[in-house]
């Protein structure tokens, strides 16, 4: 009898567990909804254990955080069709643990712009480099910046050519709407000198550009840093870096700096 009851109880306080955990959503790729509302899921949005989602394609993602347990991502690309062209998700039997941690260096006090090429590429990403949208990137000072010196981009687009320069200012360089197609794969970023007197352009670095609004990507930071409680700052931003880096591509210090309240 004493056994039936200690089982009973631990079941009772087992549901009561699975009831209790949730899981916050900080980013969603594709169209996903929530199948007991119907509705489309949004950053911010509270999930538990048992809750379904339902993926359009296989190409959807979403990323969440548990409080007490960490990120976590579903894959639709992982799961089973369950009839029809959608594919469905129960949170307890989906959630993969986010693993991966990335180190970020610590700026000098010196700190003066970055080097682009080293800072337009990265082997972790796949060259995958997240650019916030009117949000300078401090570039150093062996490249001034001036009427005739100056950056710009280039990418193929229908088999042609383009050529954009990029808006720039005394804080560094800014991608905007419209300097490159959103559908575009890679572009090379390049640097035409004139400080010489005879203008000259070298390619600098090839990568593939993400650009994302900064209004998207400061509310998916709020969410992780409200569901981070007992991280010191450092590892806050190292949280909020892997996030970044798995969910778009590659992010400076400084950039995660100013997306901080």
């Amino acid at each position: 009898m004493l056994q039936k009851l200690s089982l009973g109880l631990l079941i009772v306080i087992s549901l009561a567990f699975v009831q209790a955990e949730k899981y916050y959503v900080t980013f969603i790729k594709g169209a996903v909804t929530v199948k007991k509302t119907g509705k489309a899921l949004k950053v911010g949005d509270v999930l538990s254990p048992t809750d379904a989602l339902v993926f359009k394609d296989a190409t959807g993602k979403v990323s969440c955080i548990s409080p007490g347990k960490g990120r976590f991502d579903i894959n639709a690309g992982s799961l089973k069709s369950g009839g029809g062209s959608e594919l469905l998700a129960v949170l307890k039997n989906n959630l993969v643990p986010s693993t991966s941690s990335y180190r970020l260096s610590t700026r000098s006090l010196a700190f003066e712009g970055y080097e682009p090429k080293s800072y337009f590429q990265s082997a972790e990403t796949g060259n995958r480099i997240l650019l916030l949208k009117d949000l300078p990137v401090q570039i150093n000072a062996a490249y001034p910046i001036t009427e005739s010196s100056f950056f710009f981009v280039q990418y193929t687009e229908n088999g042609k050519t383009q050529t954009k320069k990029l808006q720039q200012d005394s804080k560094g360089i800014v991608f905007a709407d419209g300097v490159f197609p959103t559908s575009v794969d890679k572009v090379m970023l390049c640097y035409q000198d004139k400080s010489s007197g005879t203008a000259r352009s070298s390619m600098l670095a090839s990568f593939t550009p993400i650009l994302v609004s900064k209004e998207e990507v400061i509310e998916q930071v709020r969410v992780i840093k409200l569901n981070s409680a007992g991280f010191d700052a450092k590892k806050l931003k190292e949280q909020i870096a892997a996030h970044l880096y798995d969910n778009y591509g590659k992010i400076s210090l400084q950039e995660i700096e100013a997306l901080l309240p």
